[in-house]
């Protein structure tokens, strides 16, 4: 009986393990594609160059007001499905962060 109850505990740690990986890792995804850095700014096009992505993102062109070659950004969609683009980390704090 307590080798079964061993058993029994020790799958559902697993299991519990497993879903917590799982959790982080959507989150840890979430992360990564919602954070982007800013290669290049198309501003007739209405669109920027993701770094990591490689891929260009259409906004609007009052949301690319500000932001610079090097901006690590946020892009958040509205309730009316427009993205919205916020400024994570400037191009000059990325450069001079104490973490490098």
């Amino acid at each position: 009986m307590t080798k079964r109850m061993a058993i029994a505990v020790a799958l559902l740690s697993c299991a519990a393990t497993a879903t917590v990986a799982t959790a982080a890792g959507s989150l840890t995804d979430l992360m990564q594609t919602s954070r982007m850095t800013v290669a290049a700014i198309d501003l007739t096009g209405e669109r920027f160059l993701c770094v990591e992505h490689h891929a260009w993102t259409t906004v609007s062109g009052n949301e690319l007001s500000g932001v610079t070659s090097g901006d690590i950004v946020r892009v958040e969609r509205r309730a009316d499905g427009r993205p919205h683009i916020a400024v994570v980390r400037t191009a000059a704090e990325e450069l001079s962060s104490p973490e490098r």
